[in-house]
């Protein structure tokens, strides 16, 4: 997927110039690869924020034994970890185009792979095999990068089965960063859920340090 300038301002809280060594940094979030991409993700999985909101994101889905999860740009494995660790017999899927963080993820939780109760794939949503295959989906700080969105949002209903639960996570990064461009950005990621046809569609907030994170909840009602 490419970024755009949009997408780049909407995580940066900006529509302010940006400097070229942020946009490198930010690009590392995006993609990490390399020396810096193995430090953006030790700082995924060790910021405390990072793994309150992913455990936050995880309860909201309501999870059931024997469910299906799929996390959509798993990083280093944090919110898989989360889902396998909420409930028994939950089995989890993470996905993210970085093989660099589908190595962390897969040492992150070596024995939950071992156990089958985790699959990860390298690559992109659209080259994930299986349809109305999860009970629910779920990312964290993700969709801020992706441009082509209701696209994207028919793939993410395409893999839920009828009735299951999509949830995105959005806590605004950067040093102008506010709560009120968290707020506008998660409202308007609502809007396109409604108009990708996505049902029951709910935001929440909730406090992590100085920046709240905010949640966009929806479900998938099935073919029509």
């Amino acid at each position: 997927m490419r970024k755009s300038s949009k997408a780049t301002d909407d995580l940066d809280s900006g529509r302010r110039a940006v400097p070229a060594y942020q946009k490198a940094i930010v690009g590392q979030f995006k993609r990490p690869h390399g020396v810096l991409g193995t430090v953006a993700g030790w700082i995924m999985a060790n910021r405390e924020s990072n793994i309150g909101r992913n455990k936050w994101t995880v309860g909201l889905l309501a999870l059931k034994p024997g469910a299906e999860v799929l996390e959509i740009g798993c990083g280093p494995g944090i919110g898989v970890k989360a889902v396998l660790e909420t409930i028994e017999g939950v089995h989890a899927t993470g996905l993210d185009h970085s093989s660099q963080m589908i190595a962390q993820a897969a040492k992150r939780n070596g024995e939950a792979l071992k156990a089958d109760r985790l699959d990860l794939f390298e690559g992109v949503l659209a080259d994930l095999p299986g349809d109305r295959r999860f009970d629910a989906v779920f990312s964290c700080n993700v969709l801020q990068f992706v441009e082509e969105r209701q696209a994207f949002l028919h793939e993410v209903r395409r893999r839920l089965k009828p009735g299951g639960t999509f949830a995105t996570t959005f806590q605004p990064r950067g040093r102008c960063a506010t709560a009120r461009d968290g707020r506008a950005w998660i409202s308007r990621f609502a809007e396109d859920l409604c108009r990708a046809g996505f049902q029951d569609v709910d935001v929440r907030e909730e406090p992590f340090g100085d920046m709240p994170a905010f949640c966009a909840l929806a479900v998938e009602p099935g073919p029509s």
